[in-house]
């Protein structure tokens, strides 16, 4: 079998590695920004997958920046092929942050939706899916880290086509449940909402989740499909090298929009927005939107009653992380 061509190995290697560190740069100063604007009220359920998201990208980026040194410099003019234990440690980077984030994701959308009066039922299985999915996600990830490992060549990567689909499969499906039960409760419950600036801020995180959930998701179908089609070749490197570091800054970006979304909804300066009376089933709420805390408890307006107790949009903005 004849050995591939650079422009088919080295090639994608090469951007994939200028669009890693891009997204990495990118994804670094989200964490300084996050760091000197995040509110006193984060609890480390907040910033504990921050700091997780960022350690395990910077191990992603440097094992990848040893793997490229040892080829380009220590194996100079030698033909590509072989794997090597960062390339394994690399891609169980890139499955971790992944699992992370999608862990992070289903724990802010149970907040979210713990207290619905509709669809109660189905959010909860809904969460339980992407739960389900991300261990499927993570554990078929490890499957593939082992076994590359011990292959120790890319032309044999073909052997791990079943862990691989399975892996991307799975991160692909949990993507989109992640971005659909955000959106489903916020159409749900749009409808009760009388002041357009709180449907106008519904309509913006909606959107966001949108975008961000087909980032990743595209990432994972992408993978997937060049690793199938274009055997023997570092084509699907394109898309997962990068992988990990868009749901990185996705996260990221998420929790840092969280003063433009209070902003956006109170253009006035006032401390959050009315719901206009949404009922749980049992009573009648007349609670604000809260736009600006990061806790995982309500905050209310003073001289304001509530009710039943009824999520803040604080959760809606870090569910779609």
């Amino acid at each position: 079998m004849s050995l591939p061509s650079l422009a088919s190995t080295y090639g994608p290697w090469l951007i994939s590695l200028l669009l890693e560190t891009i997204l990495y740069g990118i994804g670094i100063a989200q964490t300084i920004l996050y760091v000197q604007r995040r509110p006193t009220t984060d609890s480390w359920s907040v910033k504990g997958p921050v700091v997780i998201v960022t350690f395990l990208e910077t191990v992603q980026i440097s094992f990848f920046f040893s793997s490229t040194y040892y080829r380009f410099v220590q194996r100079f003019g030698e033909p590509p092929g072989d794997l090597i234990w960062s390339d394994s440690l690399q891609l169980l980077a890139d499955y971790l942050t992944a699992f992370a984030v999608q862990m992070y994701s289903a724990w802010r959308i149970h907040i979210l939706t713990s207290k619905a009066d509709r669809m109660r039922r189905i959010f909860l299985v809904g969460t339980y899916l992407v739960i389900l999915l991300a261990f499927v996600q993570i554990s078929a990830g490890i499957a593939q880290t082992i076994l590359s490992y011990q292959l120790r060549s890319f032309s044999k990567l073909g052997q791990t086509k079943a862990t691989t689909t399975l892996q991307t499969a799975a991160s692909l499906a949990c993507d989109v449940v992640i971005m659909l039960l955000p959106c489903m409760f916020l159409a749900l419950n749009k409808d009760r909402m009388e002041r357009d600036e709180t449907k106008k801020k519904m309509n913006s995180v909606m959107m966001n989740a949108v975008i961000r959930g087909m980032l990743t998701a595209a990432s994972s179908a992408v993978t997937m499909i060049l690793f199938l089609v274009y055997p023997d070749t570092y084509w699907f490197f394109l898309s997962l090298a990068p992988n990990s570091q868009l749901y990185m800054n996705c996260m990221l970006a998420t929790l840092n929009m969280r003063q433009h979304n209070r902003d956006m909804a109170s253009p006035n300066g006032e401390d959050g927005m009315e719901l206009s009376q949404l009922s749980t089933g049992r009573s009648v709420v007349n609670s604000p939107v809260v736009f600006a805390g990061s806790g995982d408890e309500e905050e209310t307006l003073p001289g304001t009653t509530t009710e039943s107790a009824y999520p803040s949009t604080d959760c809606t903005a870090t569910a779609t992380a």
